[in-house]
């Protein structure tokens, strides 16, 4: 190291930054990169459960329930149209 330093130290500017710290600056960058990244990652999974909880219950929960036919259909105005025998359920 001791030529990289020789060639930093005259490629410096009086009273300009300082290359001492480069390298931590530098890894705690990359740390706090990979932090974010990591971070997306566990949102990205939540938002990908919740989607897929919410699919399970609200659209396939529909698709599978049955409404239960009611006996008072037969005293209702849509209950005397001659189409309500044709539906089915």
């Amino acid at each position: 190291m001791g030529d990289l330093g020789h060639w930093l130290r005259r490629a410096a500017p009086e009273g300009g930054v300082s290359l001492d710290r480069l390298e931590d600056d530098v890894w705690s960058r990359v740390k706090a990169i990979q932090s974010q990244r990591a971070a997306l990652r566990v949102r990205l999974a939540a938002v990908a459960m919740a989607l897929l909880i919410g699919i399970a219950n609200g659209g396939l929960g529909a698709k599978f329930a049955q409404t239960p036919s009611s006996e008072m259909t037969v005293l209702t105005a849509a209950g005397m149209s001659p189409l309500a025998r044709l539906e089915l359920g």
